[in-house]
């Protein structure tokens, strides 16, 4: 699989750097940063447009396949009620967002070009993929 770095990349959510216990890692240590996106109305960022946002839907990213410009902040929204995550393994640090309920979301400012596969790491049988240009 190819990786691609985005170390450069900017989050620009309202992100708390924490633990999830519900994913069953309690003990287990990570590389990467465990990120927990906040959701709050009044603190959330203005809805994203539709070609850059992907819902959390029946255990499924919707869509699984998204293509996007370079520099394109993509928002994941949670519409299940149950704890997902939105997990990028790569070598220039990834992300790893808790996405704890209904209504919780998490963005990313893509400034490398490539293509980027993530899953939940709760169901990983839940994949998506965005290919930046």
């Amino acid at each position: 699989m190819k990786r691609h770095g985005i170390g450069l990349g900017v989050l620009s959510a309202t992100l708390l750097v924490g633990g999830h216990p519900a994913s069953g890692h309690e003990g287990h240590e990570h590389s990467r940063n465990r990120i927990s996106a906040m959701a709050d109305s009044e603190t959330a960022a203005p809805s994203p447009a539709a070609d850059t946002m992907v819902v959390i839907k029946l255990f499924q990213f919707q869509p699984a396949q998204l293509q996007v410009k370079l520099g394109t902040t993509v928002t994941w929204v949670n519409q299940d009620e149950i704890l997902h995550t939105v997990t990028l393994d790569d070598k220039a640090g990834g992300f790893d967002a808790s996405l704890d309920g209904k209504g919780k979301q998490f963005s990313f400012r893509f400034t490398q070009p490539g293509l980027y596969r993530y899953y939940c790491d709760r169901h990983e049988h839940m994949r998506g993929e965005i290919e930046v240009r």
